[in-house]
């Protein structure tokens, strides 16, 4: 039976949850088959992959895995190998090997169990550790996890109980793993944390002001911008220095739609694109040396009415541009996932159909692409 609700569209309009961390496929993960993209639905029980490549329609994977309801955020490893979801109702992350036909299989020892509900998920570039945000008696902290040889998480090693108005503050780590960086949207601040030779984040850093409501920070794959997307209709970018600090870059906060989402950037770090869950597009920019953001040819480009694009994804070769939708009226309630080919100058192009999840409210950072 589908996981279809109209509440998912109700609850979309009346809450905002962050996305996170910017929707690339690890730089490491390169493996000549298939990409993988997995999503979650915090209405749903279950992480849905499906098989995706620059041509043809994406295809599902059946027999979906079952983690419970309440997920709002995964991550991969950096190889390909593992994914982790965030366990908000059952406290802790559940890990799973994937299968180079992109199934799932859940590693012995999973779920790790934490200390409250596990909101979003990040890991290292090094693969080494994981980070997470954890609401423990009302405090919201980011947790490091380190990462044994098998995949799975250990107990924690450091948790960063931070000053924060949003436990589910959403996380982003710089390619360098020097930097952590995490949205706190009623705020308005982007929080940075420095990351230990030991893997270890740490409070510390700065706290900048951000536009209205920041939900998304993503940092470009060469490392030289941090982007903000903020629910009020702007995104917000910032240069990132030798230690990690963040200056922001002449012109930002720069227009953008309403109940910005999920970013994803190009390879080369020379494109952004960000969905609008309320305003149904998704705004293409260009970003120059310094960091000025222009237009895309055509943006922004117009999606379905109500149909919510909440997360955005690249794949590797940068031809294509995926968008998991929060929930779509013309789904059912279900949320989709859209395909987009990249066209020369930077445009997109929806080029197939629309695949059901049959997944509610992917909001947050519920998706993410790996494999390749």
């Amino acid at each position: 039976m589908k996981r279809r609700s109209m509440v998912a569209v109700v609850a979309m309009l009346a809450l905002s949850v962050a996305a996170g961390a910017p929707g690339q496929a690890a730089p490491g993960a390169g493996t000549g088959g298939p990409e993988h993209v997995y999503a979650v639905g915090a209405l749903s029980d279950v992480v849905v992959g499906l098989n995706v490549s620059s041509t043809g329609a994406p295809q599902l994977l059946a027999n979906p895995v079952r983690t419970g309801y309440g997920t709002l955020g995964l991550a991969s490893s950096p190889d390909g190998k593992y994914l982790y979801v965030g366990l908000t109702l059952g406290l802790g992350i559940a890990a799973f090997e994937i299968n180079t036909d992109g199934t799932l299989r859940e590693l012995p020892g999973s779920p790790v169990k934490a200390s409250g509900p596990v909101a979003t998920l990040s890991v290292a570039p090094d693969g080494r550790h994981l980070y997470g945000t954890v609401t423990d008696d009302l405090h919201g902290s980011v947790v490091t996890y380190p990462i044994g040889p098998n995949g799975l998480p250990g107990p924690a090693v450091g948790s960063a109980e931070l000053d924060m108005t949003s436990h589910f503050g959403m996380l982003t780590i710089a390619p360098n793993g020097r930097n952590l960086y995490m949205a706190d949207g009623p705020a308005n601040q982007i929080v940075q944390m420095p990351i230990g030779a030991d893997g270890i984040a740490r409070p510390g850093g700065q706290r900048i002001p951000a536009g209205g409501i920041p939900v998304s920070p993503g940092v470009t794959p060469d490392g030289k911008f941090l982007f903000s997307p903020n629910e009020t209709g702007s995104v917000s970018v910032y240069s990132i220095g030798a230690s990690g600090a963040l200056t922001e870059v002449p012109g930002s906060p720069y227009a953008s739609g309403t109940i910005a989402h999920g970013v994803t950037f190009s390879p080369d770090s020379t494109r952004a694109y960000i969905p609008h869950a309320v305003s149904n597009t998704i705004a293409g920019f260009s970003i120059a040396p310094d960091g000025r953001l222009t237009p895309l040819p055509g943006s922004p480009y117009d999606g379905e009415f109500l149909s919510a694009p909440g997360r955005a994804l690249t794949s590797r070769d940068g031809k294509r541009v995926y968008v998991v939708e929060v929930a779509s009226v013309s789904g059912g309630g279900s949320s989709r996932l859209r395909t987009y080919d990249v066209l020369p100058d930077g445009a997109l192009r929806e080029s197939e159909r629309a695949v059901d999840l049959d997944i509610a409210f992917a909001d947050g950072p519920c998706a993410v692409i790996t494999g390749g």
